[in-house]
């Protein structure tokens, strides 16, 4: 199977270390895998244009159609955030809005997606896993499972035992799901 991640977060810190490991894994299970961190990648935000609808892709030129042209590519997508403000980062919600040119011909119907958050409270978790909700349902998407970890500062999941277990349970859990 080949695994994409796509990381919301700002700052290298938690939701990275949890992407990476949960890569890591797949890959020692014989997956391929890889990481978009999208701090690093020229992504600019919807400007609501509508030319998406009629040409059926975005005008703006930028690294959101080489990210696309990946998802569709892979067999299993991971969207990984921080939750800020009970929320996904800015970061990842430019992040779906540009994808609205896949809204009319759904080329990620059916696909498998996983949510990673991590923030300071469980209980902010829920409105943030319901917008990565919603994005898969405009999509499509099938959800396969959802992982939540508490985090604030940089490696305080990182530097946790207990967490690195919960992400390789459930790296294996998602995998075998197949």
């Amino acid at each position: 199977m080949n695994i994409i991640a796509i990381c919301g977060s700002p700052r290298r810190g938690n939701t990275e270390y949890v992407l990476r490991r949960f890569l890591e894994q797949a890959e020692k299970l014989g997956h391929k895998a890889e990481l978009v961190l999208l701090n690093e990648k020229r992504i600019e935000r919807c400007c609501g244009c509508m030319s998406c609808d009629e040409e059926g892709k975005c005008r703006i030129k930028d690294d959101m159609g080489i990210i696309i042209d990946r998802m569709k590519a892979n067999d299993l997508v991971v969207f990984g955030s921080p939750v800020y403000f009970s929320n996904v980062t800015g970061l990842m919600k430019d992040f779906f809005d540009r994808m609205d040119p896949l809204y009319e011909h759904k080329p990620l119907r059916g696909k498998r997606m996983v949510a990673v958050l991590v923030g300071a409270q469980i209980k902010a978790s829920e409105q943030a896993l319901r917008a990565i909700e919603t994005m898969a349902n405009s999509m499509e998407m099938d959800l396969v499972g959802d992982l939540y970890l508490v985090g604030k500062k940089p490696k305080d999941v990182e530097g946790n035992q207990e967490n690195a277990g919960k992400i390789d349970e459930f790296v294996k859990n998602i995998l075998n799901q197949e």
